[in-house]
């Protein structure tokens, strides 16, 4: 089950980061062209560069925990006797899962409390909600992630976790 959902997240991520990416890159772009070229500007190319920028980063968390990318202590890692791994690495995934439990509450609260609020963004004049919704939905792939890898030790299937260098 979790290899099925975790193929058809890999392509939706992988999606969404390489277009929110690509969309970023062009609107920069453009905007410099705009200010330098045509002596003119794109009013809201900054801000909107900024909300996408933040988005791709809070989405990318759980690519990164797919890919181990994230913080671990490699060096304790590499002291353990080989019996102890398995433990370390349950270990390591639950206090991420905890970090993933405490974003998706408060950032869930922050989402809520300016959806309630109906707080517009300067220059695009998009509720800033629908930015901060990004912080508890990511929050949640984490934890999909993070219990993909405890699953992955307590059935002794091997992880699958991609090298950072690939």
């Amino acid at each position: 089950m979790f290899e099925l959902i975790s193929k058809y997240l890999d392509k939706i991520e992988g999606f969404f980061i390489a277009s929110i990416l690509a969309v970023a890159s062009l609107l920069t772009f453009t905007q410099v062209f705009f200010r330098y070229a045509l002596n003119d500007s794109i009013f809201w190319a900054e801000e909107a560069v900024l909300y996408l920028i933040i988005s791709m980063s809070f989405l990318s968390t759980s690519l990164g925990v797919r890919k181990g990318t994230h913080i671990t202590l490699d060096l304790l890692k590499s002291c353990l006797p080989p019996f102890l791994i398995p433990f370390f690495i349950v270990f390591s995934s639950v206090i991420g899962i905890a970090f993933a439990v405490a974003l998706f509450y408060y950032g869930g609260n922050l989402f809520l409390n300016t959806l309630e609020r109906g707080q517009l963004s300067p220059a695009l004049r998009i509720p800033v909600a629908s930015i901060y919704a990004f912080i508890p939905a990511t929050a949640l792939l984490q934890v999909f992630r993070y219990a993909q890898i405890i699953h992955s030790v307590v059935t002794k299937q091997p992880i699958k976790i991609e090298s950072p260098q690939q």
